[in-house]
């Protein structure tokens, strides 16, 4: 016998996904990939559900000065050692090829502070679709983390923007309070969808899945 996972006399209700990331984070980028990837998948499934995403990115490290810090010796300040340096980067290069992904650290000469590129993200969704939000944000991460370019700059975040359609420019963006949607989550990637239900770290798509059917399936049985 077949259950019926919904009413007909029911209206759908919307799926809410909130995304929480930091710009400079390389497990975002695989996190975004994964989070597209069952987004994607859960729309295929379930066409008739209404699916909102809402992007939380917010800077970890607000201490990082304006102009940013030399990104090679930050790192080995911050692991202790080259050789720690390159053991954390040789993994996070395996996971990132899981996902199609290539990452140029040695093209990285500027750690940036990231409290404009996360508000810049922030305001984008205020204009762009949730497509054209995941093809801005990964230009973001691909910026970074395949050109090396610095996207605390300026006048790098004014060419992704344009390049997206995104209508913004520095002098609104400074006017607009930076906490604005920001994250509060202590780890990223973060997933968190319908405010129930979570995940933190570069999880597979397929888990990201599962958690969305998980959630859509629970908000069925109480309708």
């Amino acid at each position: 016998m077949t259950t019926m996972n919904h009413r007909l006399d029911v209206p759908p209700r919307a799926m809410h996904v909130d995304f929480h990331l930091d710009l400079i984070c390389p497990w975002c980028w695989i996190g975004l990939r994964n989070v597209r990837t069952a987004w994607n998948a859960m729309r295929a499934l379930r066409p008739d559900l209404p699916m909102a995403l809402s992007w939380r990115a917010n800077t970890l490290l607000p201490h990082i000065p304006e102009q940013g810090v030399p990104y090679q010796p930050f790192y080995v300040a911050r692991l202790g050692s080259e050789d720690a340096v390159a053991a954390r980067r040789a993994q996070i290069q395996v996971v990132a090829q899981s996902v199609d992904l290539t990452l140029n650290f040695g093209a990285i000469t500027t750690f940036p502070n990231t409290q404009r590129v996360c508000a810049v993200v922030n305001l984008a969704q205020e204009q762009l679709a949730t497509e054209a939000m995941f093809d801005f944000v990964e230009s973001i991460f691909s910026a970074f983390f395949a050109q090396g370019r610095d996207i605390g700059s300026v006048d790098t975040l004014q060419s992704l923007a344009q390049a997206a359609g995104l209508d913004w420019d520095a002098a609104r963006l400074d006017a607009e309070p930076l906490h604005r949607r920001q994250s509060n989550a202590s780890g990223v990637p973060h997933v968190v969808i319908d405010d129930q239900w979570s995940m933190t770290g570069a999880r597979p798509a397929a888990e990201l899945l599962q958690l969305m059917l998980h959630s859509a399936d629970a908000a069925t049985s109480h309708a």
